[in-house]
C-alpha cells in the first residue's frame, strides 16, 4: 500500500524555461552580499561577484569529484566562501560565513524555473486521495531556506515534508536524504513512491532504501532504460493512472506538458 508519494523537483516538478544570464546572477548574489560587507567594514579589493564566481565553481568541481569517488558529500558553501576571502587575505566568523551564505541565497524565479502545466492538478488529486507528498531534492541549502521557494511556486500547501541535500550534508543517491524524508513523513520505505527524472540519484538511490520508484522521462522516449524503474512516465499525469496507486478521484483534465529537452522528439512539443 503507497501512503506517500516523494518528488525530485528539477525536471519533475519545474524544468528550466531559458537558461539563466551566469553574470547576472552573480551580480545579483553579491549586490545582496554588499551590505553585509558594507556593515562589517572589510575592504575586498575584488568585485564581489567574482567570489560568488569563484565558490560556485569551486562547488561544481567538489560535485564532480563526490560523485566520481561515490562519497556523495554536499560541498559546504560556507566553507567555499570563507577559502574564497582567505585566499584574499580576509578572515571572517563562522557565523559572518553563514550570514554571506544566506544573504547571496536567490530566489528560483531568477533562474527561470517554471512548474510543469500538470504539476498542481496531479499534487491536488494525490492529496484527495488521502496520500502524503514530500519533495527530496539535491540543492546546497536547507529545506527552511527553500522554504519561501515552494512557498512562491504553489507547492507549499500540498507538502508534507520538504528535505534539501543541505539538510544532511549529501546529495542523492546518498541514502542519507531519502531516509531524512521518510523520518519527516513517519511513513516506511515500502509505502513511500519515489517520483525523479535522474535514474541514478532518484531512482537507484531511492530503491537502495527499499522504495518503489517512477522514472519521469520527459519525453525522452531513446534513455537507456533504469533497471531501478518500477514504472517509467513522460508527464507527471501518467503518475495517476499507475496501479501502485489507489484509484483517481477524479479525470484529469491532461495539458501537453512543456518539456525543454532538445532531442530527437523536439516535434512532441
Amino acid at each position: 500500500m503507497i501512503r506517500a508519494v516523494v518528488f525530485d523537483i528539477g525536471g519533475t516538478l519545474w524544468f528550466e524555461a531559458k537558461r539563466p544570464d551566469e553574470e547576472r546572477i552573480y551580480r545579483l548574489a553579491a549586490e545582496r552580499v554588499a551590505p553585509l560587507v558594507a556593515r562589517w567594514g572589510i575592504d575586498i579589493a575584488d568585485p564581489l561577484e567574482a567570489i560568488e564566481r569563484e565558490v560556485w565553481e569551486n562547488a561544481l568541481e567538489a560535485y564532480r569529484l563526490a560523485d566520481e569517488t561515490r562519497s556523495y558529500e554536499e560541498p559546504s558553501l560556507p566553507a567555499l566562501i570563507r577559502e574564497a576571502l582567505l585566499r584574499r587575505g580576509i578572515q571572517i566568523s563562522d557565523a559572518q560565513t553563514q550570514d554571506w551564505w544566506r544573504a547571496a541565497y536567490l530566489p528560483v524565479r531568477e533562474f527561470n524555473w517554471q512548474l510543469y502545466p500538470d504539476v498542481i492538478d496531479v499534487l491536488s488529486e494525490l492529496k484527495d486521495l488521502g496520500l502524503k507528498l514530500a519533495v527530496c531534492t539535491n540543492r546546497p541549502f536547507t529545506s527552511e531556506m527553500f522554504a519561501p521557494d515552494l512557498e512562491d511556486y504553489g507547492l507549499a500547501p500540498y507538502l508534507d515534508a520538504v528535505v534539501c541535500s543541505g539538510d544532511t550534508g549529501y546529495v542523492k543517491p546518498h541514502p542519507s536524504t531519502f531516509r531524512l524524508v521518510l523520518d519527516r513523513l513517519t511513513v516506511p520505505a515500502s509505502e513511500a513512491l519515489m517520483v525523479g527524472d535522474s535514474c541514478p540519484a532518484d531512482i537507484a538511490g531511492a530503491k537502495a532504501v527499499g522504495m518503489p520508484t517512477v522514472l519521469k522521462l520527459n519525453g525522452l522516449y531513446d534513455t537507456k532504460p533504469c533497471a531501478a524503474a518500477d514504472y517509467a512516465i513522460h508527464d507527471l499525469g501518467e503518475l495517476l493512472d499507475l496501479p501502485i496507486l489507489p484509484p483517481r478521484v477524479r479525470p484529469l483534465v491532461r495539458t501537453e506538458s512543456l518539456t525543454p529537452h532538445e532531442d530527437a522528439n523536439a516535434d512532441r512539443y
